[in-house]
């Protein structure tokens, strides 16, 4: 066994992280509650748009999610990305992942992209996959969480533009990367953009799903 520790391992170490499920102190999400965690790849279908979601966005999943946008916890996206790519589809075999990006103001005040970290996490452990980079935010929007879902969809038009230089498309599926999806207006307003540039989109991946409400 190698004798040099890993960075992580040395923070963990002197700086133990509570697991976000558990809370018991020395990873961000351990190994036990990893695999207790309710995971597999369901199909989805928002707005015309089909897809994949790897689990439903309850208690737990949310609490992930706020967690990496909201406070920083970037350390959470590695377990997240493995969940995903142990239940990955095998019809959506050795893909392409686009990552949908922030709003121009979240990445502003979070500093980072968390969706680039995942997908290219998801890069890491998918066989034959690659990330590209092909969508960017145009100006400001709201945030969705606290819109109907007409509003998302006006909200969100426009939101994405694309650059393709560089990118030179092969049989690879061109896969779309989220954390959830609930009305499906940004899947759907991303695969816009993309299929106005020539771009033709096989789906998406997100690792939670809003359910339907039901009366």
């Amino acid at each position: 066994m190698s004798s040099i520790c890993s960075v992580n391992e040395l923070l963990n170490f002197f700086l133990p992280t509570p697991c976000i499920s558990c809370e018991k102190p020395g990873s961000p999400f351990c190994l036990k509650c990893q695999a207790r965690f309710p995971t597999s790849a369901q199909t989805s279908n928002r707005l015309g748009v089909s897809g994949f979601a790897f689990c439903e966005y309850g208690d737990l999943s949310a609490k992930i999610i706020n967690a990496i946008k909201e406070s920083g916890q970037t350390s959470l996206i590695g377990p997240i990305a493995g969940l995903m790519a142990k239940d990955w589809p095998k019809e959506i075999s050795n893909p392409t992942l686009i990552p949908i990006p922030s709003s121009s103001k979240n990445y502003r005040k979070r500093g980072y992209q968390h969706i680039l970290k995942l997908t290219a996490a998801l890069e890491k452990r998918i066989p034959e996959a690659k990330s590209v980079s092909l969508l960017r935010s145009v100006g400001d929007r709201e945030d969705q969480a606290s819109l109907t879902p007409a509003d998302r969809l006006t909200n969100l038009q426009g939101a994405f533009s694309v650059d393709l230089r560089g990118f030179k498309p092969g049989e690879s599926p061109i896969v779309l990367v989220d954390d959830v999806i609930t009305s499906g207006a940004t899947v759907q307003a991303a695969q816009r953009a993309l299929e106005e540039a020539g771009v033709i989109v096989a789906g998406f991946c997100v690792f939670a799903e809003t359910r339907p409400r039901t009366r």
